[in-house]
């Protein structure tokens, strides 16, 4: 509920927030203030040249004015990307290019290239100054409809600092003299020519696609010790997200403000998928509260005293592929201002509320596409499809013969969403009996791990009944070693989960933070230890099953150590206690793809087999498992000398192959 504030604290921040200019420019806080007025001004009061790039405009007053200028002989050149108004339909975007155009202003158009273009910024030779945000040139982009209470977030940037101000000119004149990915819109003839010199641009400012904002965000983000606030409009890049996860890891505070309607937006599921993931692992989130939009793009790094804001959302098209334009500054009046606007909007300590607790959202109920409910006859390798709707990631399915018991086989694995109407969510079980009835029901959750219950299907196998299934196949090759990483009995790091399609029904995981270790660690402080028995002298193939987080190739890896192992001509290697380590990865190649449990062997390269483990002396051997990359879950660890030495003991993905525990000869 909004209600008026008449506190001390709340006129004390709309003091300072007001406060918003020094001698290098100003900025302009479009939640109370009219930005547009100061923008006119500019124009008005130009007697040189202005350059203007937008992704769109639908302010017909910015095109008036503009003419008018054009009209008394002051050099206007214009450049746009005309698929706002040709592809992305918004409304009215086409009406000032057109006046534009027909008043004889130069215009030039993105048309090739990727990406859009996403410049929102003014520069006004004579006056040296610049205007620069995440704004678009919409009415209500720059004056409130209702001061605090309706209208669209951003920060504007007025600024007349020569080093600012002559890199903008410079980008300006690249993208204007650029006959790739720029064309001729209309009014211009002749070569087309720079109009300023070719200054050096500023170290503060990031501009894309020149520069990765992606990068040099999360090179702060790392650095950052103290706290971390952010007001995004779109989230769907998970750098960003993987970082502000890590640093709560670390201890930072991490606050983001965000826009609801991106929440639930099924265009951009991504950011769904990103905010809850982020409210799981423990950011403070909030949404927009009042009536308007949360479209501004700033990022305060605490310890850092440092201010990033501009055009860049947190995607990856504003990391490397649209044009954007960005500041990195550490000016004290900048970060101050920014400070203040944020704890208003994080506090609500203006006249009115502007921002909400985030409550994460359920996503929807799965829906049964495959086998059809009580469908007969049907293979005892199927593959169940269900839709899962956009905003399911994570599944729990159930499946057995007793519909009052059914027992859950697959556990909190990130399948993904269903993007669309047509795309299913599949998952292949262990081979069935035939001729027997099967029920089965998926759990979908969230990233934020709020759930929704399919209903309870049925489906009956092909052929006669059978015997049930023989117990699991041990290692019986001769001296094959067969451990389950749930024994270990030493893990700091690594949790035991349950997982019924893990060997002995637990599986050890290792959290992902986005770490990775690119060396063995001499002293680590996340590893698991199992002993086993084995020969001297004897070549062991080593191999691990494990799961990838996401299934991502980012959380497939670890290292391993023994206490007496060798190499062939008996000189210490991979030993514990050092920077020997032999590396397990368990995806096969470079875009092999993971897929839920997988084989692999410490070999990289389809077909590539590792080097074997031998060991200095027979007996009790110790064997260490530790993070290359966190995210990992381990189930199985095989040492075989013969059965396994030249074929792998299960399949490198959706692998079901379970041996039995054999500690050795």
């Amino acid at each position: 509920m909004t209600h008026l504030r008449t506190g001390a604290l709340a006129l004390a921040i709309l003091i300072v927030t007001a406060a918003s200019s020094s001698a290098q420019g100003r900025l302009c806080d479009s939640a109370f203030e009219n930005c547009r007025a100061p923008l006119l001004d500019l124009i008005r009061n130009e007697k040189s040249g202005i350059d203007v790039g937008f992704w769109f405009m639908e302010d017909t007053r910015y095109a008036t004015e503009l003419i008018n200028r054009h009209k008394a002989g002051v050099r206007v050149r214009v450049i746009i990307d005309s698929q706002a108004f040709t592809e992305f339909n918004y409304v009215g975007s086409d009406t000032p290019v057109k006046m534009m155009r027909d008043a004889g202003i130069p215009i030039r158009d993105k048309t090739g290239g990727g990406g859009i273009f996403h410049f929102k910024t003014m520069i006004f030779a004579g006056q040296s100054t610049v205007e620069f945000s995440g704004a678009n040139y919409s009415a209500e982009a720059f004056v409130p409809i209702s001061p605090y209470q309706n209208y669209v977030d951003e920060v504007i940037m007025y600024s007349n600092e020569a080093s600012i101000v002559h890199s903008f000119q410079t980008r300006f004149d690249d993208v204007w003299t650029n006959t790739t990915d720029f064309s001729n819109y209309a009014n211009i003839s002749g070569p087309l020519a720079r109009r300023y010199p070719v200054y050096a641009i500023d170290p503060e400012l990031n501009f894309v696609p020149w520069q990765n904002f992606r990068t040099r965000s999360v090179t702060h983000y790392k650095a950052e010790a103290t706290g971390i606030d952010a007001i995004i409009y779109r989230i769907t890049d998970r750098a960003h997200s993987d970082q502000m996860i890590a640093a709560v890891k670390r201890g930072v505070d991490v606050r983001i403000i965000t826009e609801p309607d991106q929440y639930r937006s099924v265009g951009k599921l991504w950011h769904s998928w990103n905010v809850d993931r982020m409210h799981a692992a423990g950011v403070e989130v909030r949404h927009r509260a009042h009536a308007g939009q949360t479209h501004e793009k700033l990022t305060l790094l605490t310890g850092q005293k440092m201010a990033i804001l501009g055009s860049s959302n947190w995607t990856s098209a504003s990391a490397e592929g649209q044009h954007e334009h960005n500041l990195f500054t550490v000016e004290p009046w900048v970060y101050t201002w920014a400070r203040n606007h944020f704890e208003r909007k994080w506090t609500n300590g203006g006249p009115y509320d502007e921002t909400k607790a985030f409550v994460p959202l359920p996503p929807d109920t799965p829906s049964l596409r495959v086998p059809a409910n009580g469908a007969a006859e049907q293979s005892t390798t199927l593959t169940l499809k269900w839709y899962a709707g956009p905003w399911a990631h994570k599944y729990d399915v159930y499946l057995g013969t007793d519909p009052a018991a059914l027992i859950k086989v697959l556990t909190d694995v990130e399948l993904g969403p269903s993007e669309n109407s047509s795309d299913l969510v599949t998952w292949r079980p262990a081979s069935l009996a035939a001729g027997r009835t099967y029920y089965w029901k998926v759990v979908g959750r969230t990233m934020a791990n709020v759930s929704k219950t399919s209903a309870t299907w049925s489906f009956r196998t092909a052929g006669t009944t059978t015997a049930p299934p023989p117990p699991p196949p041990s290692g019986s090759g001769d001296g094959d070693i067969v451990l389950w990483a749930s024994r270990a009995t030493v893990r700091p790091g690594w949790s035991l989960v349950a997982d019924a399609t893990a060997a002995g029904g637990n599986r050890l995981s290792n959290a992902n933070a986005g770490v990775k270790n690119s060396t063995p660690l001499v002293t680590p402080s996340q590893y698991f230890e199992l002993t086993f028995t084995a020969t001297a002298g004897v070549p062991y193939r080593l191999w691990i099953r494990g799961r990838a987080q996401s299934n991502s190739y980012d959380n497939d890896s670890a290292w391993v150590q023994f206490n007496n192992s060798v190499t062939s001509t008996g000189a210490a290697t991979y030993r514990i206690g050092t920077t020997s380590a032999t590396a397990v990865i368990i995806e096969d190649c470079s875009g092999c793809g993971l897929m839920n449990w997988g084989w692999n062997d410490n070999g990289y390269g389809t077909g590539v087999l590792g080097p074997l483990v031998r060991f200095s002396v027979s007996g009790t051997q110790r064997l260490r498992v530790q993070m290359r990359e966190d995210g990992l879950s381990i189930d199985q660890i095989v040492l075989s000398p013969q059965r396994f030495m030249n074929t792998p003991p299960g399949a490198t993905q959706n692998d079901a192959t379970i041996y039995a525990e054999e500690s050795g000869p």
